[in-house]
């Protein structure tokens, strides 16, 4: 029980708590359900101590209602996804290239999922638009 009593645990109880709140906005204000889904299940993990399920059950959700469904929101939450990923990759090889701070082989396999990330996040938007044209 003395766990429950860290700075880490209260932190992370807290933001489970915000994400109710958010959820009971998003339900308010019609939120897509895929979305307050995704809060629902962060909130329990985060209650839970669980640092498993959230990851898994967002992977999940992309991989069926995004990938093999086409449905628009979770394939949003996909795009996203890559695009801070992406942000995150090329703001690593910028440093490393300038400063010189990593071997050549690191700095081809970051240029290497850069490239990834960006066909990926292509494929997504071209799916999104698709389906917008579909609508019209």
């Amino acid at each position: 029980m003395a766990e429950e009593n860290t700075p880490e645990r209260k932190s992370e109880l807290d933001e489970a708590n915000q994400l109710k709140d958010e959820i009971m906005q998003g339900l308010q204000v019609g939120e897509p359900a895929e979305r307050i889904l995704l809060k629902a299940v962060h909130a329990l993990a985060l209650m839970d101590n669980d640092s498993v399920s959230y990851e898994e059950a967002k992977r999940t959700l992309i991989a069926i209602y995004g990938d093999t469904l086409g449905q628009k929101v979770p394939l949003e939450i996909e795009l996203e996804e890559f695009t801070k990923r992406l942000k995150k990759i090329k703001v690593f090889y910028q440093k490393a290239k300038a400063n010189e701070s990593e071997e050549p082989d690191t700095l081809a396999r970051a240029l290497n999922s850069i490239r990834a990330h960006e066909r990926r996040i292509d494929y997504l938007k071209d799916r999104l638009s698709k389906q917008k044209s579909k609508k019209n």
